[in-house]
């Protein structure tokens, strides 16, 4: 008997491939929008459009602000729907919605009156991210652990060998960008019609690509066993918010990383200090070595837990930080550097949807609804308005360090003090953010302990149901 357990057991860790590769095709087309806006937003504001970068931040800020409060009513959203489709499934579509207006977003041009284009970009960005950027990221957890039947094992092998996938579009999408933006826009002096060409050859072919899953890949309703049938309502979303302080520390982890990235100076430090545009995108080919850790995520979890991984990844970024900060623009020691710092992108990146599993076992065994969508709340909440707050930070300290703007992309001489606030957003300002990292990641590893006392009590009720 115990041998029999002991198969079906296993037959139901082993990975559903087809399932899988299907699973990751939104992912890469979501990936397509963080490396366009993250990385060239605000360069194509300030460049092209001519716009002040503090004014940008500022504006790119209050969306992102905005975008985190919408948070707070999207997983409530979430976790109210009850569709033959499922609960997550739904909410699939949006990313056509979301890569439509990514188009618009580029469609401002430069002799559009000043006030326009503000207005323009600002709200494009909440359409991107407040909206359908929102539901995407409130659905993705509650679809995830129903697509791969609440298997706690197979999602965080489907987070971790998915992240290979995740990070392979990325790459080729941050590889070939870079190049085709250095080709048509830095050195062939293209204006705004080169950038909205440039969209658009991504946004198509990956809005189609990233509806892959949703006509492919169905939800187990059986994982919602047990639990209510009433909705959840609006008190107990609240009382979990004030009463599961875990949801906080994973936040606060995801969160930071998500500053960095929103600090997006990699275009601005590859063209003032490197004096290369277009070698940004071979940082992303530099990655492809990260790739074969992802392929043991699932044993160094096993045995470190995601806690302290995710401090041993931000302890070796930080270094790589500092060899960026000390590189001053050497390509040797800079590609290094990121080389390094890119190890804290793999947990972070890939581990989101087993960490909000682990904030939904801790809220059922407390004896409330699941909540997959409003435990991911916090941590949506916290990325978007970190995320914000990085790209806000850099247009405004940018302006403040005297960064000089153009309309038409001529080669325009920055003061040193721009030159050198380039270098720290690119190095130690994100070294800090780790730091955080790692105080929040402490305190997250007291969840991770409880968490085979909490799984065995609710298989326990489960049975009884």
């Amino acid at each position: 008997m115990a041998d029999v357990k002991a198969k079906n057991v296993n037959n139901a860790d082993k990975m559903p491939w087809g399932r899988f590769f299907a699973w990751k095709t939104r992912d890469v087309a979501l990936a397509g929008v963080t490396v366009i806006l993250s990385g060239y937003l605000l360069l194509y504001s300030s460049n092209t459009l001519g716009l002040d970068p503090k004014i940008v931040g500022l504006l790119l800020l209050a969306a992102r602000l905005v975008d985190a409060v919408t948070d707070l009513l999207a997983g409530y959203i979430v976790d109210n729907t009850n569709t033959k489709l499922g609960k997550g499934r739904p909410y699939e579509i949006c990313i056509v919605f979301q890569w439509i207006c990514v188009i618009l977003l580029f469609c401002c041009g430069p002799e559009w009156s000043m006030a326009i284009k503000y207005v323009w970009v600002f709200l494009m960005y909440i359409l991107v991210y407040s909206v359908f950027g929102t539901m995407l990221a409130a659905s993705q957890t509650p679809y995830l652990i129903r697509a791969f039947h609440g298997n706690s094992r197979l999602v965080t092998k489907v987070a971790s060998f998915g992240g290979i996938v995740s990070m392979a579009g990325s790459i080729l999408i941050s590889m070939t960008f870079p190049r085709l933006y250095n080709s048509w826009i830095v050195m062939g002096n293209g204006g705004a019609a080169a950038w909205r060409k440039l969209i658009v050859i991504y946004a198509i072919p990956l809005a189609i690509f990233g509806l892959i899953r949703f006509f492919l890949v169905k939800e187990d309703p059986n994982v919602d066993a047990g639990q209510s049938t009433q909705k959840l309502n609006l008190k107990e979303a609240i009382t979990m918010l004030k009463t599961n302080p875990y949801a906080w520390s994973w936040g606060g982890m995801i969160g930071l990383y998500n500053m960095i990235v929103g600090f997006g100076a990699g275009s601005y430090y590859f063209q003032y200090i490197v004096g290369d545009a277009g070698a940004f995108g071979i940082v992303s080919a530099f990655a492809i070595v990260l790739l074969p850790v992802m392929i043991v995520f699932p044993a160094l979890i096993k045995k470190l837990g995601m806690s302290k991984l995710f401090i041993l990844a931000s302890v070796l970024s930080i270094l790589g930080y500092v060899t960026v900060f000390f590189s001053h623009g050497n390509l040797s020691m800079v590609y290094t550097g990121i080389v390094v710092t890119n190890l804290i992108s793999l947990p972070c990146s890939y581990l989101q949807a087993p960490g909000i599993m682990q904030i939904a076992n801790y809220n059922e065994y407390k004896g409330m609804h699941r909540m997959d969508g409003t435990s991911a709340v916090v941590m949506n909440f916290l990325m978007k308005a970190l995320n914000g707050i990085g790209t806000g930070l850099t247009g405004i300290l940018l302006g403040a360090a005297g960064y000089v703007t153009t309309t038409s992309n001529e080669v325009v001489t920055q003061p040193d003090s721009a030159l050198n606030m380039i270098t720290w957003l690119y190095s130690l300002i994100p070294a800090l953010c780790l730091v955080g990292i790692i105080l929040c990641a402490v305190h997250f590893n007291k969840l991770e302990a409880k968490m085979p006392e909490i799984e065995a009590e609710i298989a326990r009720r489960k049975e009884n149901v």
